[in-house]
């Protein structure tokens, strides 16, 4: 992954020959590391926190007079966005997320890495809290694998059962919060359970079979950028027609396991945080269900 990126600021430039002073630039820098001095945009070599490379100030100068180097963004980064009149429509948008359904059954056949590629092209576009972004993802390709990998995350999931133990009640006590300690009991240890019971005969329900998984990763522990990430991802595998699902228990396997997360690509110092199953879906749907949410208020 490289450095982290909260160690450096990127480093905008404008080409004044170019510029027409419109001042969007420094209207659209949340960081004020351009401002408009005498009625023109000036790159402040400080700011409020120093240049994010988020290229708000890029994307919006219609001259293309400004560029942004530095936080891994690259002056050629920077392209034209397609007409709106080819961007998908609210209803076509809609339609999408409708029809996504999370896969549990899959076609025997592998994923290519072109199209794993494409899709990850498409979940880099996801908003981040600190852009660019410090995600990393390690892609498991191939189902034999995958069956290894699923051996490695059932045998983490085994270290959780003591938790299920009077003894380890009380460790988790003084380990967790009460939320977090309701969450392990009622819903982490039961399906871990159900996991490893499964694979005892043979069946795989962690992966359900899948030829690829996804694991998204991070610098730190609590953030939701992985899971940002990973939603996109979900949603662009539903566009390219594959069935994908987000699996939790990844995460809790790998955390702590040093010598597990090596073996498996996670770079030391970033934390395991979502996991995700693709292939192509062995059924078709041809009914949403409706959703909403648990309560909506206006304030």
């Amino acid at each position: 992954m490289g450095k982290n990126l909260s160690a450096e600021w990127g480093r905008p430039e404008i080409d004044n020959a170019r510029c027409t002073a419109c001042g969007q630039c420094a209207k659209v820098c949340p960081s004020l590391s351009i401002t408009m001095e005498e009625q023109r945009p000036v790159v402040k070599s400080g700011g409020v926190f120093g240049c994010l490379a988020c290229g708000q100030c890029v994307s919006v100068c219609s001259s293309d007079a400004v560029r942004v180097t530095g936080r891994r963004m690259k002056k050629e980064d920077a392209f034209l966005l397609k007409p709106r009149a080819v961007r998908a429509t609210p209803e076509n948008l809609t339609a999408l997320l409708e029809a996504r359904r999370s896969s549990r059954l899959y076609e025997d056949r592998p994923m290519g890495r072109e199209t794993i590629d494409k899709l990850l092209a498409m979940a880099s576009t996801a908003p981040m809290g600190f852009p660019p972004s410090d995600v990393g993802v390690v892609v498991i390709n191939g189902k034999e694998k995958v069956q290894e990998f699923a051996a490695d995350i059932c045998a983490g999931l085994k270290k959780w059962m003591f938790l299920g133990t009077p003894a380890g009640g009380i460790l988790m006590k003084f380990m967790m919060n009460k939320t977090t300690a309701r969450l392990m009991k009622d819903f982490v240890l039961p399906i871990a359970t159900e996991i490893l019971n499964a694979r005892k005969e043979g069946k795989d329900y962690l992966f359900y079979n899948a030829p690829s998984v996804l694991v998204f990763h991070y610098p730190m522990k609590d953030t939701v950028d992985p899971t940002i990430a990973c939603s996109f991802a979900v949603v662009a595998a539903e566009a390219l027609g594959l069935g994908s699902c987000i699996i939790g228990t990844v995460s809790p396997a790998l955390q702590g396991d040093k010598k597990l997360q090596a073996k498996w690509g996670i770079p030391p110092g970033s934390f395991p945080s979502i996991a995700m199953i693709l292939g192509y879906p062995a059924v078709g749907y041809s009914r949403g269900v409706r959703r909403d949410f648990a309560s909506v208020t206006f304030i």
